[in-house]
């Protein structure tokens, strides 16, 4: 089964996280929906990014495997706090098994908005952020690995091949793991667009983003920036209003179908490259959003818990970062499931 189909068969939809935002009541007025700004709720305050130490070592040359995938349970549980820096080591776990298996990596690379800040999970750093998950998950059970996140509050796409790329350590001997969260702040001004507009200005906008997903995956897998290979996962964008638009919420079918289509680019790029893979989260989001409660609401189940911050109707928070990390630790799994 390639990627494509098997993201599909994960039943990505439609995820209107960044159209949905300021219809909320006014919650999301401001220009950068994404931003995080300086305040952030319950989990913590976080407007810098992060970076730990840069891996040493190396061991052998990137391989990639093509495996299928399975989905975690929307329950996910946190893994718990992990090693920041982690270098490499040369006597790390086999990088070949029974069955072909990725090589393990020696860093753990983040980039992305502030999804990836965790601004409402604690920071970059905190055991409930995503990207702290995946990481711990890939030290503990994999080898161990540094940490380094270049995540920015208010992130735009094009600010990571404009920006971030350049403050990642290249040249550097070790395969890296690269995790990337981005999108909604490139789609926010279309939240109280038209209809017309909306679909004008994203056909307009859409190259661009195309031109900036090609330098992202030029710039990760060229040689000369990582000599022995890289490990992408992506993620498509969750709707945190559940795919309901009972009041006070109302998203036109346009905009809705507007995400689908953008979540469907995501995966066609992830299939695109051998070494690139798509964590869904829209699937797990749905009935965990700001419909959570509402019976009318056809994802609406008894007793689920609310993954969103009330701060902005946006960020994710506690289950919310938890599943996020989970997601892409269930891609993960299978593709080193083979490795010794």
């Amino acid at each position: 089964m390639s990627k494509l189909s098997w993201c599909r068969a994960m039943n990505i939809r439609r995820g209107p996280v960044f159209f949905a935002a300021a219809l909320a009541l006014g919650a999301c007025a401001s220009e950068d929906p994404f931003a995080g700004d300086d305040e952030s709720s319950e989990g913590g305050t976080s407007d810098a990014m992060t970076t730990s130490t840069s891996a040493t070592t190396a061991s052998t040359s990137a391989t990639t495997a093509s495996t299928s995938a399975t989905t975690t349970s929307a329950d996910a549980t946190d893994d718990g706090p992990g090693t920041d820096d982690g270098p490499g080591t040369d006597d790390g776990p086999s990088t070949t098994g029974d069955d072909e298996c990725l090589t393990a990596p020696t860093r753990v690379v983040v980039l992305g908005d502030s999804i990836f800040t965790c601004v409402t999970a604690g920071g970059p750093d905190a055991a409930g952020c995503a990207t702290k998950i995946v990481h711990n998950w890939v030290s503990e059970n994999v080898g161990p690995t540094a940490y380094e996140n270049y995540a920015v509050n208010g992130a735009v796409t094009h600010d990571i091949p404009d920006e971030q790329l350049a403050n990642i350590p290249v040249g550097m001997p070790g395969h890296t793991m690269v995790l990337i969260y981005i999108g909604g702040n490139d789609l926010s001004e279309y939240i109280f667009a038209s209809d017309e507009d909306t679909v004008s200005g994203y056909t307009e906008k859409r190259p661009e983003l195309d031109q900036n997903w090609a330098d992202i995956f030029a710039f990760l897998q060229d040689p000369a920036n990582f000599p022995d290979g890289t490990t992408i996962v992506m993620n498509n964008q969750y709707n945190p209003f559940d795919d309901c638009t009972a009041p006070p919420y109302n998203l036109s079918a346009t905009k809705i179908d507007m995400l689908r289509m953008y979540n469907e680019d995501l995966v066609t790029k992830a299939d695109a490259n051998d070494n690139a893979y798509i964590a869904d989260q829209h699937a797990p989001f749905l009935g965990h959003g700001h419909h959570y409660n509402v019976d009318s609401c056809r994802f609406y189940q008894a007793d689920s818990e609310y993954w969103m911050t009330a701060l902005d109707l946006i960020h994710p928070y506690g289950g919310g970062h938890v599943n996020i990390g989970d997601e892409m630790v269930a891609i993960l799994e299978p593709l080193y499931a083979g490795c010794e």
